[in-house]
Formats: C-alpha cells, structure tokens, sequence
C-alpha cells in the first residue's frame, strides 16, 4: 500500500507541505481545519458556535468531495482556546453527528493559529459504510 493524498478547492487548502487528507488503505487522516471561508480561505473569527460550523461544514465538503460523508468519520480531536467554549462547541457539534452511532472525540485546551478558538481534526473511513 501507498500512501496518497486528496484535497478539493471547495474547501481551505492549507499551506504547500501539508495535505487536507492523507490516506492509508482504508483509512483518512483530515488536517486539522480552522474557521475559514470556503472559497477565499479568509480567516472569520466569530463565535465558537460560528466557527464550530464552519469547520465541520468544510470537513462535511471534504468528505463529499471524496465520496463519503460524515458517517464515515471515527474520530475528531478537537481543540479548544479554552475549555469554557466546551459546551457552545459541543452544541453545534451534536447537530452535526447523530447520536446513534457518533464519532470518538478527544477534546483538549490548545493554543489555536490566528488565535482563533477552535481547531477540528479528523480521522476517517474511505470505505463507504452499509446499514
């Protein structure tokens, strides 16, 4: 097996050296994504809950751009300015991610590029799921 990448412009491309995604058999590791515009990749500080959406609104694009969705995600490490955006974040997240078969989520305190509030990373399934 080889590794490949995968990216889409519908969504931010980060920097030169890194990939949106990075794949490995069937496995998808997603770059940590930040609140940025879909089409101009502008930085939008806004509220937890704006910039929640935003990110796993450009994770969900990611996704169908490969041909998978959000049922497909397995994990997401989020990263928080503060643990007091907690519970705005989780909030926007839940609507996001059904209850019945949600993703593992690691959620920590970090310092965040442009000094946003929230960082999403995930990792992924690049097989497509059956009932």
């Amino acid at each position: 097996m080889n590794k490949t990448t995968f990216s889409t412009p519908k969504a931010p491309i980060p920097s030169s050296h890194i990939a949106q995604v990075s794949c490995y058999g069937s496995f998808g590791f997603l770059s940590g994504q930040i609140s940025q515009d879909r089409q101009t990749g502008e930085v939008i500080r806004d509220s937890v809950a704006g910039q929640t959406r935003r990110i796993l609104t450009n994770i969900r694009t990611i996704l169908e751009e490969m041909g998978l969705g959000l049922e497909n995600v397995i994990k997401c490490n989020v990263f928080l300015s503060s643990m007091e955006h907690f519970d705005e974040m989780d909030a926007v997240y839940k609507t996001f991610f059904s209850s019945v078969n949600p993703p593992a989520r690691q959620t920590v305190s970090a310092g965040i590029w442009a000094d946003l509030d929230i960082e999403i990373s995930a990792e992924i399934i690049l097989d497509k799921l059956t009932d």
